[in-house]
């Protein structure tokens, strides 16, 4: 089975999100950030054919370069992961950005947020215009 030429011959790109899972004893499933595992799964999704990776932020932002590396050109785009709160989520969106990734996509740290709009438009500022996280956060509630 080709997976790019079936989504190619519907002018479709072909996103892939290779998930590495953990065990979770109080039921559900938990992410696992280990670098190891993430450039396994990513190095596997661009042998598939993948057009875009969506996948998972590891442990430690500052190795996040390697899974960028491991797509080989294919753009990475990074998943929230679970709810935390406005400064951590965007220093570490901050740092992974310089690793690298080409985008992000995330969910409930921004339906969830109080402001939705006003961390959209934190997030853009940091993807579109380079800000910081310290600029950053002063879109959120303005």
């Amino acid at each position: 089975m080709d997976l790019r030429a079936d989504c190619t011959a519907f002018g479709m790109p072909l996103m892939i999100e290779p998930l590495v899972m953990r065990e979770n004893t109080s039921g559900g499933y938990m992410v696992d950030g280990d670098a190891e595992r993430i450039v396994t799964l990513v190095r596997q999704a661009r042998e598939l054919g993948a057009d875009v990776i969506k996948a998972d932020p590891t442990d430690d932002p500052a190795v996040y370069r390697r899974v960028v590396t491991a797509a080989a050109g294919i753009p990475v785009l990074v998943r929230g992961g679970g709810r935390v709160g406005d400064e951590e989520l965007l220093a570490r969106t901050y740092r992974l950005l310089a690793q690298g990734a080409a985008g992000i996509v995330y969910g409930r740290n921004i339906i969830q947020h109080a402001d939705p709009a006003g961390m959209v438009r934190a997030l853009m500022a940091m993807l579109h215009e380079g800000a910081t996280p310290e600029s950053a956060i002063r879109l959120i509630g303005a």
